[in-house]
């Protein structure tokens, strides 16, 4: 009997030993765990915390104005484009830019769709003339993707206006950022204002105000009727001055005709008057001699 409850107690304190010995091993393991815990988290905060620096910084670049087209064909727009060629911001420079764009959504387009889809409403809309010009203008600091771009345009515009069959040109330039700003000061497109400032050279009359509202080929136009009267100013001017020249010279040909017959005159009254003076001497000789 005494075995038995002896080895009942045995058993009991085997059962308790164990227990205390696995709650010793459980009590470490959850201490162990703990850190790697903590580092986990803590590293999963860490990548938040870059993926959302690098969501901010990647969306203040998309939303970062960075190159400038300004499409001119009398509706006149302009697209302001962010580093990826994305178009942020469409404004109209007069009232027919603002119905076209009033339609034709091109906000975070590419610039190829945004310009074909542009030019593609303004000749449905009838805006250009069988012999109209689109001028389109790039500014974009004056590097390498400015060139580039500038290629593609003039590439892209070619196409369209070929699908439409259309014979208009097209003109496609870089301007500078102060060119821009000029035309800005008196919402023009940057195409225009350079068309009017070349008016004003031979006619200083016009201004960016009056003119604002012509299309460009009209400005051109304009320019080029005042060129021809300046040369034909210029012509009977010359004309005039050519005529003046001649009786000039048709004078001074008189004058120097008169000096010279004047001068023979002269001279021909003093060989007289020296051949006189020899026959009165020979005379005197020959009374000497009788």
């Amino acid at each position: 009997m005494e075995n038995k409850f002896r080895s009942t107690f045995d058993k009991i304190y085997a059962e308790e030993e164990l227990k205390e010995k696995t709650a010793d091993f459980l009590s470490k393991e959850i201490r162990r765990r703990k850190p790697a815990g903590r580092i986990f988290r803590q590293r999963l905060i860490g990548a938040c915390a870059a993926f959302a620096v690098f969501l901010f910084i990647s969306g203040l670049s998309y939303f970062t104005p960075n190159a400038y087209v300004d499409m001119d064909v009398n509706p006149s727009i302009s697209l302001t484009l962010n580093r990826y060629g994305r178009v942020l911001e469409a404004a109209p420079y007069n009232d027919d830019g603002a119905v076209i764009l009033r339609d034709v959504d091109v906000r975070h387009k590419s610039w190829d769709q945004a310009m074909e889809r542009l030019l593609d409403e303004m000749i449905l809309r009838g805006y250009l003339a069988p012999d109209g010009l689109v001028s389109v203008t790039v500014q974009a600091g004056g590097n390498d993707r400015e060139q580039k771009m500038l290629g593609e345009i003039r590439e892209s515009v070619d196409t369209l206006l070929d699908s439409h069959h259309s014979t208009a040109s097209a003109d496609v330039y870089a301007v500078t950022r102060e060119v821009r700003d000029c035309a800005h000061d008196y919402n023009l497109s940057p195409a225009k204002y350079l068309a009017i400032t070349q008016l004003q050279e031979v006619d200083p009359g016009a201004s960016y105000e009056q003119c604002a509202e012509h299309s460009i080929s009209e400005i051109k136009q304009l320019t080029e009727e005042h060129c021809g009267e300046h040369h034909e100013e210029n012509g009977e001017h010359h004309e005039e001055s050519g005529e003046d020249a001649e009786d000039e010279n048709n004078t001074e040909e008189i004058n120097d005709t008169e000096a010279v017959n004047d001068t023979e005159a002269v001279d021909n009254g003093d060989e007289k008057h020296h051949s006189g003076k020899k026959d009165h001497h020979g005379h005197e000789k020959h009374e000497d001699s009788e």
